[in-house]
């Protein structure tokens, strides 16, 4: 009796275990670079590990339409910079942009700002470099743009609409878009200068190489 008290017992309790193991991967981790499970942080998007992805030279692409996608237009979108002017993504149009979503919290955006400065210091004057910043209060913004000795534009996402609209599930990920407005190059994760000179390369000719 004891014996069939105790594997009825084991029974559900199993049940209940490999329900939670199966919740847990699926809803609470991601697979990650090579194979890795990252942690989902609670109400924030993952931060990545490095990858890229560009357009091939003389690849067809769609000017016309607008999606998220390498060799489309990307979507358009209006946002306050920290001093509540309204900016298009579409007023940039004619010069090439790397368009950089990220956040305070997240490390891989805090290594890659210095570098961002330095391209944008060096490039700046050629290529549009926007920094969209996810979620966040406009003076934790300046605060921290100020500690990092940041020049170039940013704008804020409070809500997350154009994190939503990009599709985007971790930071940073960064946009390289041509003078159309066409995504040619698609980077999750940190970049390193020479990552942000070489997509430069790949996606535009405006540093004349």
């Amino acid at each position: 009796m004891l014996r069939k008290a105790l594997i009825g017992l084991m029974a559900p309790l199993g049940l209940a275990l490999t329900g939670l193991i199966a919740y847990s991967y699926f809803f609470l981790v991601q697979p990650g670079p090579e194979g890795l499970a990252t942690p989902r942080p609670q109400g924030k998007p993952i931060a990545l590990a490095r990858r890229g992805q560009f357009l091939s030279q003389g690849t067809e692409v769609a000017p016309d339409v607008a999606a998220p996608a390498l060799g489309f237009l990307a979507p358009d979108f209006v946002l306050p910079t920290l001093e509540g002017e309204r900016v298009a993504l579409s007023d940039f149009r004619g010069k090439p942009v790397l368009l950089n979503f990220w956040a305070t919290w997240c490390p891989p955006c805090r290594k890659e700002i210095p570098d961002l400065q330095k391209f944008h210091e060096q490039y700046g004057d050629r290529i549009v470099l926007l920094g969209i910043n996810y979620g966040e209060a406009p003076d934790d913004v300046r605060a921290f743009l100020e500690r990092y000795g940041v020049t170039y534009l940013n704008l804020l996402d409070r809500e997350g609409t154009v994190l939503v609209r990009y599709r985007l599930t971790g930071l940073p990920t960064s946009f390289w878009l041509d003078e159309r407005g066409v995504i040619r190059g698609l980077w999750l994760g940190a970049m390193s200068f020479e990552d942000m000179v070489e997509g430069a390369r790949k996606t535009t000719r405006a540093l004349g190489f």
